[in-house]
């Protein structure tokens, strides 16, 4: 017997595999899954979460509406509803607090059952929205990812254990800190390991443009004008790809032409920081080449975005943020930042080819974990804030600046 009332058990969920299900867009419900970071300590990233219960009826909480799936490979599937975002973070509160959990909420996801890995859900817009700013959607890489590429791996990557439920950090990353500041609910599309373009399995930023095109005709009412894009693409490219900039920055333009094609109007493309001076980009006697990419980078993304606004006129809201310079005055200037450590990561990665570590490594303080998925093992006690988590991924506390 399928339990109608909660979210299925993982015996449940393998039986229901096997019964019809509902077709991808017709009407139905799913459950909240409410994420909360268990420790206070910023060194201590691991979460857990609990299934969000009815405030008012104490039953687990449903969210109605319908699922929908680019095709039967998609990297991720969306979840339609009229729900609020306030209102899925407000439920998922309620449910900690009166669990007794004293922690903050650290994501909420749409989950059938307990085998469902987390999918978006995309709040539909009303039809007298008016015209302002309602939500951001984001595209780019490991810099602005909060669980695309963690649930295409399937929960492995980036490993629980060692970093933020979904992020390639030890918490909330740049994009999460802008929306709060905006207030705006945010949609991401940026995922870990993407470039410019398609890099082997990982979709590009091109291919991530394509996808938002593809789910938003499944959303009613959407108006593409009154949503805030982010763009923060190319240290892939650069760094672990060996693209050349110009082929970055024509892809780039493709993807802005297809953002203003669809409608877009307010749009934020970040400038590279300095990857030579990341504990990645340092190493191996690389940097003097990388810092020069960058540099002739950041110029030609200047040219693409003022060639663009000259072109589409004040209908275009189109700004080039000087991520380059940002990050450079934290190196020079640490303490504004409330950091101090700036040359060291605070975790040791595992760089071997196929991600295994000897038996004697396992007992080396901070050696990587020995996983196939080459995570990393947190600082044993970090006394300082530092500047990056792990090679270039910054810390949380280095994003809100």
């Amino acid at each position: 017997m399928i339990s109608a009332g909660k979210p299925l058990t993982g015996s449940e969920a393998r039986a229901a595999s096997s019964q019809a299900k509902p077709q991808p867009g017709s009407a139905t419900y799913t459950y909240l899954r409410c994420y909360y970071r268990k420790s206070p300590a910023a060194n201590q990233p691991q979460t857990d979460y609990v299934w969000a219960t009815d405030p008012s009826s104490g039953d687990y909480y449903r969210v109605n509406g319908y699922w929908w799936s680019g095709s039967f490979v998609a990297l991720k599937n969306m979840f339609y509803s009229d729900v609020s975002q306030d209102t899925l973070r407000s439920v998922c509160q309620q449910t900690l607090a009166k669990q007794g959990i004293n922690r903050p909420l650290a994501l909420f996801a749409a989950a059938n059952n307990v085998m469902s890995y987390n999918h978006t859900i995309w709040t539909l817009d009303s039809a007298s929205q008016g015209n302002a700013i309602n939500r951001m959607v984001v595209f780019g890489d490991s810099l602005s990812d909060t669980q695309n590429m963690y649930g295409a791996s399937q929960w492995r990557l980036p490993v629980a254990s060692s970093w933020y439920v979904g992020r390639f950090s030890n918490g909330r990353v740049w994009v999460e800190h802008l929306a709060d500041q905006l207030k705006l609910p945010f949609y991401n599309w940026a995922i870990g390991g993407s470039a410019a373009d398609s890099h082997l399995v990982v979709p590009g930023l091109l291919q991530q443009v394509d996808s938002w095109t593809q789910y938003m005709q499944k959303a009613p009412n959407y108006r593409a004008e009154n949503t805030l894009f982010t763009m923060l693409i190319g240290g892939n490219d650069l760094l672990n790809y060996g693209r050349a900039v110009d082929q970055v920055i024509a892809d780039q333009g493709k993807a802005l032409d297809k953002i203003i094609a669809a409608g877009g109007r307010n749009i934020v493309v970040l400038t590279l920081p300095d990857l030579s001076r990341t504990p990645s980009g340092s190493a191996g006697g690389k940097a003097p080449q990388l810092a020069q990419q960058v540099k002739d980078y950041n110029a030609k993304l200047a040219t693409l975005v003022a060639n663009l606004q000259q072109k589409h006129g004040a209908a275009l809201k189109l700004k080039l943020f000087d991520a380059y310079g940002m990050f450079n005055d934290l190196l020079a200037n640490p303490a504004k930042y409330q950091v101090s450590n700036t040359t060291q990561p605070c975790l040791n990665v595992a760089r071997t080819p196929a991600c295994r570590t000897s038996r004697r490594r396992r007992r080396v303080r901070n050696a990587p974990t020995p996983t196939p998925t080459c995570s990393g093992t947190i600082c044993i006690r970090p006394r300082t804030p530092t500047c990056c988590w792990a090679r270039w991924w910054p810390t949380s506390c280095a994003s809100r600046t």
